[in-house]
């Protein structure tokens, strides 16, 4: 099944919410969960790709390389770079959704300590 990504541009490079580092792509894919009456609530969450913290993830490396060579996408090396892309933005896995961190998260941002 092929899933539609949205890679996002921007004046400024992404950063990393794992590291805090400069992220090299910024993509937005599909991604769901159940809610809790138990059907599927579909939608799209933002993915980077950052060198430190992805380096051993499926698909990641070609495309880590890719931008190290490159630099940025260029119409004459699109074709790689979308296939690179596509390899690994299929791979990508959003985690599940931690309601009692999100809870906790809300807690702390209406006592002002977030």
């Amino acid at each position: 099944m092929k899933r539609r990504i949205d890679a996002m541009t921007t004046a400024n490079p992404p950063s990393c919410a794992r590291c805090g580092g400069e992220a090299l792509l910024w993509v937005r894919v599909p991604h769901g969960w159940p809610n809790a009456g138990g059907a599927t609530v579909q939608g799209r969450t933002g993915v980077v790709l950052c060198a430190t913290c992805d380096v051993d993830a499926p698909g990641a490396a070609a495309l880590i390389t890719w931008f190290h060579v490159h630099g940025q996408v260029e119409e004459e090396d699109s074709e790689e770079f979308v296939r690179l892309l596509v390899a690994w933005a299929e791979q990508v896995s959003v985690p599940p959704l931690d309601e009692q961190r999100l809870e906790t998260e809300i807690d702390m941002w209406r006592r002002g300590n977030l």
